[in-house]
């Protein structure tokens, strides 16, 4: 079975890094699960600047990571495994791509699939996705696009009227919000797109992260989806337009990791002592830190 894509160039931002935490943060819940995947039930992940985590794995695009935008609807079910796919590349060359394996998700991800994918190079078929051991990994298929240009109006941005939809390989900060359950399908694209600016770290909404692959973090939505069930410390208030508010109480990842301020800190985004403390206008997402 073959099938024709369209695949642009989606700039990767930053390292994938992470890895399962051994010892749970000051203030985790019993039970409480911190894992790179984004899957624990109680929201509590380790955050990534990495968006999509495609890499191009041999095939040179003048140094630009590869980005697959795909048309059509997501894909669902076993039957495409074995299929292949014609990728058209951004300097205009195709490429082969190849569904190795299919990945039904559990309990509430029961309704998202993942594929393990390779892509075709000088000849040789390599993963599309890798993990931080450089395993072959699976990618979770998101309905629209996203922006990926850095410091720029439009930055980070989620548009979903496109036709295409995105591969987001597991681990990066869209296949984490994804499974989640943050899901364009459910309803709760404002909860995805706020919740990848918030894994991320955008806090001014232009595409550029301030914070650490790897630091944990606890999200929280206006629709009960991820419970705050960790005493932690709030952080910032998030919308699909970035952040709208930073606790004064506490240290931002900006601060504590990235040890970089935000142009848009602190004249639109500000510093506010009840930050954090409940959901308001445009706010869906709310980010905590563990106590240090």
């Amino acid at each position: 079975m073959q099938r024709i894509i369209a695949v642009f160039v989606l700039g990767v931002l930053g390292p994938l890094g992470g890895c399962i935490a051994n010892d749970a943060p000051a203030g985790t819940a019993a039970g409480a699960v911190i894992s790179p995947n984004g899957i624990s039930l109680n929201g509590i992940s380790l955050n990534s600047v990495n968006l999509n985590g495609i890499s191009p794995n041999g095939i040179s695009l003048n140094g630009t990571p590869l980005g697959i935008s795909i048309s059509g609807p997501p894909l669902a079910g076993a039957d495409v495994v074995g299929s292949t796919w014609t990728g058209h590349l951004s300097d205009g060359s195709t490429a082969a791509l190849r569904v190795d394996d299919a990945l039904q998700g559990t309990g509430n991800n029961a309704d998202l699939w993942s594929y393990r994918l390779s892509v075709s190079a000088n000849g040789t078929w390599r993963p599309l996705c890798l993990d931080p051991a450089g395993n072959a990994s699976f990618a979770d298929t998101v309905h629209g696009s996203w922006n990926l240009a850095q410091g720029i109006a439009g930055g980070g941005s989620y548009d979903p009227t496109t036709a295409d939809f995105t591969l987001a390989c597991r681990g990066s900060a869209i296949a984490k919000c994804v499974e989640l359950g943050y899901k364009p399908w459910t309803g709760n694209t404002p909860q995805l797109v706020a919740c990848v600016r918030a894994l991320r770290g955008d806090y001014c909404g232009d595409g550029t992260p301030y914070t650490v692959t790897g630091t944990p973090v606890n999200i929280f939505d206006n629709e009960g989806i991820q419970a705050d069930s960790v005493a932690w410390d709030p952080e910032a208030e998030w919308t699909p337009a970035g952040a709208r508010c930073v606790s004064k109480k506490k240290e931002t990842r900006f601060n504590q990791d990235a040890h970089q301020k935000p142009w848009c800190f602190p004249h639109a985004v500000k510093a506010e002592k009840n930050c954090g403390s409940g959901f308001s206008g445009a706010v869906v997402i709310i980010t905590e830190l563990a106590p240090l």
